[in-house]
């Protein structure tokens, strides 16, 4: 299928990309942010959103909190933002978190891990874990219920949010209710998919871009690509996971891997709803309020979230 239509006008009247391996980090990172900001603000109603910093294994971890109207305590999703692992902040996905908590009627804790190159590979699954033990463990100060927890991330940060799954199915808690991974590729590059020829030149991701993140983000790819934390489809088992929402978009390089990872954790008995979105590229659901596809796509993962994060006994809220 073609790229959507009203995505193609948006990528034609768009300026030039930088190169990712010929910019300086500093500078795409700068690029990125001035242009994910540029959109308006998704405006759906919240009761707060609201800045603070946790505890992490590096010091000081800035998370924002989403917080729906109504009376909780309300489910929580823990956000990890994408960008390679190298760029994006709590700002660049601002609206997917504010889609989420309005959407699936659950707290958001986002939060801002640690970017390579600076903080190499374990950096950014270690803050996601403390993070995730932390919005478990401080569940009630915040309005959450720690007994219905998810988590959720999109491109790198989907990656995040499925080693979270398998550490927190490893260690026994906490115990995850659902997982949701928007275009996580789940593993490291180091087979050409065919989506990844296809799409090798984008648009916006081309599969140079793909290694090129993941060399900054792994010290030795040599050794670290077969550790699960970096490459979840490589785990010993995936046995036991929470369910899965997998979505996946049709002209990216990673679509491939990502849709292999889904497959995986169904031939182990997990439940998973796999979703490709046609027409759609690496990163749509960051284009809320602009692209019918992203709202598509954000509708789809609150539906499981509601389903998979109900009340045992309960209604599941519409």
């Amino acid at each position: 299928m073609p790229l959507d239509p009203k995505l193609a006008a948006i990528l034609a009247a768009a300026p030039p990309w930088p190169d990712a391996r010929t910019c300086p980090v500093s500078v795409l990172r700068e690029a990125i942010r001035a242009s994910s900001i540029a959109f308006p603000r998704l405006r759906v109603p919240l009761a707060s959103v609201k800045n603070g910093a946790i505890p992490g294994p590096g010091g000081g971890l800035p998370i924002r909190i989403y917080t729906p109207l109504g009376r909780g305590p309300f489910p929580i999703v823990v956000f990890f933002h994408g960008g390679g692992w190298v760029t994006d902040d709590l700002d660049t996905h601002d609206g997917i978190a504010r889609g989420l908590a309005h959407g699936a009627h659950s707290i958001v804790v986002s939060v801002a891990y640690r970017l390579a190159p600076e903080h190499p590979f374990p950096a950014a699954p270690d803050d996601c874990w403390a993070a995730t033990r932390w919005a478990a463990c401080r569940a009630r100060e915040f309005g959450g219920d720690a007994s219905r927890l998810a988590v959720a991330g999109s491109s790198a940060g989907a990656n995040l949010a499925s080693g979270v799954a398998l550490r927190a199915r490893d260690a026994g808690s906490p115990k995850l209710r659902a997982q949701v991974m928007f275009y996580g590729s789940g593993n490291y590059p180091s087979i050409e998919t065919p989506s990844a020829r296809e799409f090798a030149h984008g648009p916006i991701l081309s599969r140079d871009d793909v290694h090129y993140f993941w060399n900054l983000y792994l010290s030795n790819p040599e050794k670290d690509q077969d550790h699960p934390l970096a490459s979840p489809i490589r785990a010993a088992s995936h046995a036991g996971l929470a369910p899965a929402f997998v979505a996946t978009a049709e002209i990216d390089p990673t679509r491939d891997d990502g849709e292999a990872y889904a497959a995986k954790l169904a031939a182990a008995d997990v439940p998973v709803e796999t979703r490709r979105y046609p027409g759609m590229v690496h990163g749509f659901v960051s284009w809320l309020g602009v692209i019918d596809g992203a709202q598509t796509a954000l509708d789809d993962a609150c539906v499981f979230l509601k389903r998979n994060l109900a009340v045992p006994g309960g209604s599941v809220a519409r």
